[in-house]
């Protein structure tokens, strides 16, 4: 390209008689002409980058709020008889998502998360002998590790050569798929015997992991070639049994909605 580049420059031969510093003015202007001339290559001279391989990976990372669906015997319990509602369970959510293209607009999506909320409350229609409150705190936790797919609604990137493609600047998309919720709901504090009327402190807790499924939907928008802007709404269903010191309630709603933004980079 130098050789090229020069004797477009210089069509003339160099003397024998010609100075070093001339010979020396000509290397230096052929150099600082070069790179002009190399941008001006198509975009395939200039190797592989994301114009010529579309990204196969991408890792998003999220946050928001998570709220408990809390529609089982235990929750009507809690929230007939303490002191809290069931908006007092929505809590911060984390989430972590690995996707893998297999087709143009389809991903294999793994995920995992974390929510946890804590309440405090209080018996509404009893006091202790002492004309005090009795107080207490539930504690709902849940961990979903899932694979599923996710379908974009457009394409991702717009083609504009056989090797060449460009981001979409908003991708609206859904997916659905399943896996395990680990859980535990505790509920520690005083409570009250409702044959006896007697007052009694106690740690209630039950915890396991349970299968799950899920469904949800979103949209990515472009910040740059490679990050996006990512906003995710997911309802996720499970049922559990209730263990521990919990007796005669049916299955606890372990399901609940979650909307979440974070960033996604396409790798």
């Amino acid at each position: 390209m130098f050789i090229a580049l020069y004797r477009h420059t210089h069509p003339t031969v160099v003397s024998r008689g010609a100075s070093a510093t001339s010979v020396a003015l000509m290397f230096l202007g052929a150099i600082a002409a070069a790179p002009s001339t190399i941008l001006a290559q198509p975009a395939s001279a200039s190797g592989d980058g994301y114009f010529f391989a579309r990204p196969v990976f991408s890792l998003t990372i999220r946050g928001g709020l998570d709220r408990p669906t809390a529609s089982s015997e235990v929750w009507n319990f809690t929230t007939t008889n303490l002191t809290v509602g069931k908006g007092d369970f929505i809590g911060a959510g984390y989430s972590a998502d690995l996707g893998f293209r297999v087709a143009n607009r389809l991903d294999i999506v793994l995920s995992a998360g974390s929510s946890r909320r804590s309440a405090d409350s209080e018996f509404r229609n009893f006091i202790d002998n002492n004309d005090l409150p009795i107080e207490q705190t539930t504690t709902i936790r849940r961990i979903p590790v899932t694979l599923g797919l996710r379908y974009a609604l457009r394409a991702p990137e717009e083609r504009i050569s056989r090797f060449a493609w460009i981001p979409s600047r908003v991708t609206p998309w859904i997916g659905a798929g399943g896996g395990a919720m680990s859980y535990s709901f505790t509920q520690t504090g005083d409570f009250v015997d409702f044959q006896s009327l007697n007052v009694f402190s106690q740690a209630f807790n039950s915890r396991g992991t349970v299968p799950m499924a899920y469904g949800n939907a979103g949209i990515d928008v472009k910040l740059s070639m490679r990050i996006s802007l990512t906003g995710d709404v997911r309802y996720s269903h499970a049922r559990a049994p209730l263990g521990g010191a919990f007796v005669g309630f049916d299955k606890i709603d372990l399901s609940g909605t979650a909307a979440t933004m974070g960033l996604t980079v396409r790798m």
